[in-house]
Formats: C-alpha cells, sequence, structure tokens
C-alpha cells in the first residue's frame, strides 16, 4: 500500500513538474474602442479591439499563464473584460466583473489582467460593462492541452464557431429600451453573425451571405 501511494504522489509530482516546465507567459495589448464595421451590408459603429470586430482569438496551453494589458480607448465610458469560464484560482482580481472584481477602467487608463489557465477548452471573453458585448466586445479564448498530452479521443480537424447576434440599432439605444419603465422591448436580432459570416434575416440586401478576408 505505501508503495502504491508512493507512485501515486510521484506521478502527481512529475505530471506538476512537466506542466510547469513547458508553461509559458503570453502577452496580449488590447486596445478597445468604438469602430466602423460592416457586418453585414450596413455600416455600423461596434466595440473592437484592436481594430478587429470581433476581437483576436487567444490561444494558449494548460499551465501558461496570460498577461493582457486593457487599454480603454472610449471616449465617454468605462470598460472591463470578463473571462469566461476561467476559474481564476488565486487571481479573483482578475475575473473582469465591473464593481464585484474590479472597478472600470476608465478612459485613457490601462489595466492589467495576469491569470493562469488551468483547465484546457473552448472558452470566450466579453465586456462585462453595461451592453458592450452587445457591441462587439468580445472574442474567443481557447486553451490546449500541452503538447506532451494526448487528447482524450480522436478527430480529423477543429473549427471555432463564435456565434451572436446584431441589432441595427445602437447598444445605447438597446440599453435605454430596456432599462425603461415600462421596458421598451428591443426586437430580434435583424443579423445573425457566425465568426466572419453572417446570415441577415432581411433579404432585400444585395448579399445575404458573405465571407470577410
Amino acid at each position: 500500500m505505501r508503495l502504491l501511494r508512493a507512485i501515486f504522489v510521484w506521478c502527481n509530482l512529475f505530471g506538476v513538474f512537466e506542466l510547469s516546465f513547458g508553461a509559458k507567459e503570453r502577452n496580449y495589448e488590447f486596445d478597445v474602442e468604438y469602430i466602423y464595421k460592416k457586418p453585414d451590408c450596413l455600416e455600423h459603429v461596434v466595440m473592437g479591439i484592436n481594430g478587429q470586430f470581433p476581437g483576436p482569438t487567444i490561444r494558449a496551453e494548460v499551465g501558461d499563464t496570460l498577461v493582457i494589458n486593457v487599454t480603454n480607448k472610449l471616449s465617454t465610458e468605462g470598460t472591463v473584460i470578463h473571462w469566461h469560464g476561467i476559474r481564476q484560482r488565486g487571481t479573483p482580481w482578475a475575473d473582469g466583473t465591473a464593481a464585484i472584481s474590479q472597478c472600470a477602467i476608465n478612459p485613457g487608463e490601462t489595466f492589467q489582467y495576469k491569470f493562469e489557465v488551468d483547465k484546457s477548452g473552448t472558452y470566450f471573453y466579453h465586456g462585462h460593462y453595461g451592453m458592450q458585448r452587445a457591441a462587439g466586445l468580445y472574442g474567443s479564448l481557447i486553451v490546449d492541452l500541452p503538447k506532451s498530452q494526448r487528447e482524450p479521443f480522436h478527430y480529423d480537424g477543429e473549427f471555432n464557431l463564435l456565434l451572436s447576434d446584431l441589432w441595427h440599432t445602437s447598444s445605447h439605444e438597446q440599453e435605454v429600451g430596456l432599462s425603461s419603465a415600462p421596458m421598451r422591448w428591443i426586437g430580434e436580432p435583424q443579423v445573425y453573425t457566425f465568426n466572419f459570416l453572417y446570415i441577415q434575416k432581411d433579404t432585400s440586401c444585395s448579399f445575404n451571405l458573405l465571407l470577410f478576408y
């Protein structure tokens, strides 16, 4: 029994050492601002990161530490980013929930999120302040197993699918409607986005399915 316990402890310690040895610190710079984009046939003001909509994909391996410097380049409102599904063990201040784990990042300021990703999976990040997620502040966060570990099942390939809704009214107008008394329903979204694809319910546009390069 003692021998089995010793083997179990050694295997676990070896796994931890192996994971720590291969772990990296991955650094990102995020500039959050409103930008003009045409996710469908119409030009909209959306919230982007580094000029991208949706935001850039973050990719890491289990055990890596992510360091993301988020600079608020909005003119009149604060912002935060929540890392959806990340457990934040030991780093609750990096959870990105305004007025709960941190104060909102004021215009012109930079806040550094630093945390370890300890579980593989497909996650996403998004704005957690007002209607900023609906405005376009979101992106993918993918955590792979370390190269020394094998996936528990076989697959031929991988395709990351990021789904979202898009309204032709601004996120500020939506926020006023939803918070009014009585509430003003904002209706169904006019566009469904799939990564760089969109499907528009109103087919009066010359394109109802478009691929952006």
